[in-house]
């Protein structure tokens, strides 16, 4: 039979965006696998059937009939590539792409690529910042969906690209591309660490030019290309006064925001930048007025001389190590709120990390037995909500000590992510001091 309808797999915010984009194209299926049990939890299933009714919502059941009929499937993200509606579509040969490949065939363009475990959408919004005169708009896993920025008329994109969207990349070439960092992260998608580096390595595939760290190996491109090689380059290396960009010395003094990934994060974007037609100028204005994004080591305030640091965004093991060492400070102690869904993660790490530098753990959630498990020396105790964690923690403190929400988990066990949590945190902090 003719192949002429795509499917679209996933009906959450990605999925309704490729629904926007291709309902005046070609015939489209969409596909939830929530529609047999839980329609309900379906975000857009109702936007689709009030909004589009031409298109057609296929039952559980209706699935492998419709492949017939398909051209190709474009599925959501977190759609891992062994989920079974993939694999059937894989042996009827019929392609499987996502949002991004559909942007990658429209776009005309400049488009930098940003992926990493950790600092991505501080990094995005730096480069955005930075190229913002030259017409360049942030999208893609920062908030808004590609695909929905096509009409901006942009002269140019910066996207944030998760693990999830670069797996099944297959229009990727990207004007400049970079990964940040990598560390054991979404081992319950991809199920190893050598399929998670390999899915972030395709950020690569077909690049013009790549940025990527000399003192973090597993960021090098698999393949030769044209790039800056940071911390290599005596032009592009982080300093102990600061960073030196395009082989200029920006002074820490002229950089509002401080800590060793911060700096990272902003040397990188500066090399990006300034490749796509940044001056130093557009470097230091972005350094100098920017201050951080919510939920990243966001200082809610001192309340009683405790203060309480929001990182909720800090949802891996190492992100929130590093969390953890940077707020530490000699002579005071350090409170930590940590726990949820750990995504298989190894914690043996974190609970050295905590033994060393934390004074007392507060956990919460799916993997909290787990964490506490690998801490040996450093007192803890189990809430089951925010509001006791914070009681808890203000109970503990004294005046001059800092209270932590460093999850090292992500969220989805108990909020709607890590905004919502993060939000609770700041919520329960105002309301325990009027």
């Amino acid at each position: 039979m003719k192949q002429e309808r795509d499917i679209v797999l996933g009906l959450g915010a990605t999925g309704y965006s490729v629904v926007r984009h291709l309902h005046t194209q070609c015939p489209l299926s969409v596909f939830d696998s929530r529609l047999g049990r839980d329609a309900l939890a379906i975000p857009f299933l109702n936007n689709v059937r009030m909004d589009y009714p031409d298109v057609d919502v296929i039952s559980p059941r209706g699935y492998k009939r419709a492949l017939e009929s398909a051209r190709r499937v474009i599925a959501s993200p977190g759609i891992p590539l062994s989920n079974s509606m993939l694999k059937w579509a894989q042996i009827e040969r019929i392609p499987v792409v996502g949002d991004i490949d559909l942007f990658m065939e429209q776009v005309r363009v400049p488009v930098v690529g940003i992926t990493g475990t950790n600092g991505k959408s501080t990094t995005v919004s730096l480069v955005s910042d930075m190229l913002q005169d030259r017409g360049f708009v942030a999208c893609g896993n920062i908030g808004t969906p590609v695909l929905d920025m096509l009409k901006s008329k942009a002269k140019g994109y910066v996207l944030e690209l998760s693990s999830f969207q670069l797996e099944r990349l297959q229009n990727g070439p990207f004007t400049v591309a970079t990964i940040l960092n990598i560390s054991e992260d979404h081992l319950d998608h991809h199920g190893s660490m050598e399929d998670y580096r390999a899915a972030k390595q395709r950020i690569y595939h077909e690049a013009e030019f790549a940025v990527y760290d000399h003192l973090r190996p597993e960021t090098i491109p698999n393949k030769v290309l044209p790039g800056i090689e940071l911390n290599r380059d005596p032009n592009w290396a982080v300093h102990e006064e600061g960073i030196i960009v395009g082989g200029e010395l920006l002074q820490q003094s002229e950089i509002t925001l401080s800590g060793s990934h911060y700096l990272q994060n902003l040397l990188t974007a500066a090399a990006i930048s300034m490749q796509l037609g940044a001056n130093i100028e557009d470097v230091v204005r972005v350094a100098r007025a920017f201050k951080g994004l919510p939920h990243r080591a966001q200082s809610l305030g001192i309340f009683d001389g405790v203060e309480f640091i929001n990182d909720s965004k800090a949802t891996n093991v190492c992100a929130a190590i590093a969390s953890i060492q940077e707020q530490y400070e000699d002579g005071s102690k350090l409170i930590l709120i940590c726990g949820g869904d750990g995504k298989a993660a190894d914690f043996v790490k974190l609970g050295q990390c905590i033994d060393e530098y934390v004074a007392h753990t507060i956990l919460f959630g799916n993997d909290a037995q787990s964490i506490a498990s690998c801490i040996h020396r450093t007192e803890y105790e189990f809430v089951s909500s925010m509001d006791d964690a914070v009681s808890i923690a203000l109970k503990v403190s004294q005046s001059g000590d800092k209270v932590l929400l460093a999850p090292a988990c992500a969220s989805f066990d108990m909020f709607t992510d890590f905004a919502h949590r993060g939000t609770t945190f700041a919520k329960c902090v105002s309301e325990l001091f009027g």
